[in-house]
């Protein structure tokens, strides 16, 4: 295989590997007005909206639990990267030649490889939500906002 042949594959195989990835999101419900929610992004296309995933996310149940104020607590950030797939790649070539009843037979090979990693975050926040008129609304998040400036 030539080297301008393995560019042509390489390439499109650590583009699809780079940018793959997703957003996944983990609920669970701590009480009436309170939820943590732990998101997992990865891939360069994901691994940015993290945070603002997390944030609609918890626009979107406040207003589905009938709040319409949030505030986050206990929050944890963190940024790093994972291994998505290896790139391999080998050549090699043999010899023989026949005299009478034998035979001779030299070959060599070499390969590489050389893993590929994407990026990820994470985002873990539990979501105490409040109705416009509690005191503990004033300077919360306001839901309808939210999602509005995500839209």
């Amino acid at each position: 295989m030539s080297i301008r042949i393995a560019r042509r594959i390489a390439f499109p195989t650590i583009a699809a590997l780079a940018v793959a990835g997703c957003i996944r999101t983990q609920e669970m419900p701590l009480a009436p007005n309170v939820v943590r929610l732990d998101t997992h992004a990865s891939g360069l296309l994901f691994a940015g909206q993290a945070s603002a995933h997390t944030m609609k996310r918890a626009a979107e149940l406040t207003l589905q639990n009938g709040y319409s104020h949030f505030r986050f607590e206990q929050a944890q950030v963190a940024q790093g990267s994972q291994l998505s797939g290896v790139y391999s790649s080998a050549s090699g070539n043999a010899y023989g030649s026949a005299v009478g009843n034998t035979a001779y037979v030299n070959a060599n090979a070499s390969g590489f490889s050389t893993p590929i990693y994407r990026p990820t975050a994470d985002v873990g926040v539990t979501v105490v939500m409040f109705r416009a008129d509690e005191p503990a609304a004033k300077g919360a998040f306001d839901a309808a906002e939210v999602l509005k400036r995500a839209n």
